[in-house]
């Protein structure tokens, strides 16, 4: 019943927590929104962020729910993330935008103005927690 509780807390937080590891093991949390759809969080990030050259080298990653500042307010959870193709990113856009209405809007335009005008677009990333 509490892993339920922890995984709902997650999975419906405003804004989450996302820890992804370095090659020598230590995590780096980092606060972001995520949109929930089937069980799974999709988060987007600046292609060149840390954390996304992280997961190119390990998909682990734990998640907990969190303040706009970072302050974990809830149970962190293990967790195992990928990064999405660039043909995902329209998804990822919709359910944001269906999460976080204007401001995720806002950033979605960004995104695809910066990729008009061939600059790397935003990187996508599907988080699946795990048992």
């Amino acid at each position: 019943m509490l892993m339920t509780d922890a995984r709902t807390a997650i999975l419906t937080a405003e804004f989450v927590a996302l820890t992804t590891y370095r090659l020598d093991g230590r995590g780096v949390t980092t606060p972001v929104w995520a949109a929930a759809e089937d069980g799974r969080l999709y988060i987007f990030s600046n292609a060149k962020a840390g954390k996304v050259k992280r997961l190119r080298n390990s998909g682990r990653a734990t998640l907990a729910p969190c303040t706009f500042a970072g302050k974990i307010t809830g149970s962190e959870h293990p967790a195992e993330a990928v990064l999405l193709p660039a043909e995902q990113m329209p998804r990822v856009w919709q359910r944001l935008i269906k999460k976080y209405g204007l401001p995720a809007r806002a950033f979605a335009f960004y995104d695809w103005l910066r990729n008009r005008i061939g600059m790397e677009p935003s990187a996508g990333i599907e988080v699946r927690l795990t048992p």
